[in-house]
């Protein structure tokens, strides 16, 4: 009897310690078939795993180009964080009157850097792409970096008709299935159809950024705008300005110990994320506005006709 009392006992007391977690919720804005949503997974695995005063949940808010989990997590500002991108920036650029306030958000974890690629199957190279037939490429919503990466392509061939889905993922299923001609996402996303053993075959016509990953070519070097050199997305996560200051500390400490882990290092590395998570506190700030005044150049004059 004795025993089953400290069996009961032990395990009410754990059961307890649980219940007394507080609940922080990582709002991730594109959806879970992402790639890139595995080191964010993996970070919130590491981070439970580092301390036993909070419960980390990953959760998927898609839609609007991260609108969606931003409002989400300004309801909840000391117990949401966001998770985006550049396209956090941009769409407010976009879509004005139906987007969120990036002056309600501050940096709280840089997470990594990384390019965006073009994958087509059908065509393999740009010297093959017609400019005088209907073509299309798809991206992850309107009002995201991966739909200015596409005006870019356009401007090259004014045949082309973006098409949005939901996530990076999404767009590529399209090529794969036959339904778009082109799509905007990471590498990781096709990486496996690039090689000889896939089913279906892909191409990668070039990519953003100012370092080549896997041996892809630039676009600027192929003729398209020099700006693409810039268009390279930073994953990162945002906190509410409202959050507390002492919370916002304790949450970014804890998230920045868990990415400095082999599990989301290797999650970064599997997506070709150049990391940047051990950013110091006093950057955080100037990082924040550097980006802010970044997008702000590269959406000037950029129109969506609806």
């Amino acid at each position: 009897m004795k025993k089953l009392i400290l069996i009961a006992t032990l395990l009410f007391s754990s059961i307890a310690t649980v219940s007394a977690r507080e609940t922080v919720i990582l709002a991730y804005s594109w959806t879970a078939g992402d790639k890139a949503a595995n080191y964010y997974r993996a970070l919130v695995d590491e981070a439970n795993r580092l301390q036993d005063r909070y419960i980390f949940l990953f959760e998927p808010k898609p839609g609007a180009g991260g609108t969606v989990a931003a409002h989400y997590t300004l309801r909840s500002p000391n117990n949401v964080l966001w998770i985006n991108s550049s396209a956090g920036f941009i769409r407010p650029h976009l879509f004005p009157n139906e987007s969120h306030d990036m002056s309600k958000f501050r940096s709280i974890l840089p997470m990594c850097i990384s390019p965006f690629v073009i994958s087509s199957m059908k065509y393999k190279s740009w010297t093959e792409v017609p400019k005088n037939a209907e073509l299309t490429i798809g991206v992850s919503g309107l009002g995201t970096t991966t739909h200015l990466v596409s005006l870019q392509i356009a401007k090259n061939y004014p045949n082309m008709i973006v098409v949005p889905f939901k996530s990076t993922s999404e767009a590529f299923t399209g090529v794969l299935n036959g339904s778009i001609d082109f799509s905007v996402g990471f590498h990781g996303d096709s990486e496996y159809y690039t090689t000889k053993d896939s089913p279906r075959q892909i191409f990668w016509l070039g990519q953003t950024g100012k370092e080549s990953v896997k041996n892809t070519e630039l676009l600027a070097n192929q003729g398209f705008s020099r700006d693409l050199l810039d268009m390279s997305t930073p994953q990162q996560i945002f906190a509410a300005r409202e959050m507390l200051q002492d919370r916002f500390n304790e949450l970014r400490k804890i998230l920045q110990d868990a990415a400095k882990t082999t599990s989301v290092r290797t999650a970064n590395a599997a997506d070709n994320c150049t990391p940047n998570n051990q950013m110091p506190d006093s950057q955080l700030d100037s990082w924040f506005n550097n980006q802010a005044a970044q997008w702000q150049r590269l959406t000037t004059g950029v129109k969506i006709t609806k």
